[in-house]
């Protein structure tokens, strides 16, 4: 999968909730933490996410959108 297909993905699994985990949308285990936190930092670059919390212990990533990452999100709906 593409970067943009990725994004598109994490914020179509986190939905109109706005609030998840990177994670768990793209049911990702702790061997790809890093590639999963790359890629939250990636959207938060793009001004579509902010970074919450990440633990790699708990492999979880949590994000929550901005406005711009909302409008994104009804753009693929």
């Amino acid at each position: 999968m593409t970067q943009q297909e990725l994004i598109n993905q994490v914020i179509k699994n986190i939905g109109s909730r706005g609030f998840g985990d990177v994670m768990e949308a793209l049911a990702w285990n702790q061997d790809n933490f890093q590639n999963g936190f790359d890629l939250a930092n990636t959207m938060q670059n793009m001004d579509l996410i902010k970074l919450i919390y990440s633990n790699f212990n708990l492999n979880k990533i949590i994000i929550e959108f901005t406005l711009l990452g909302k409008a994104k999100y009804e753009s693929l709906c």
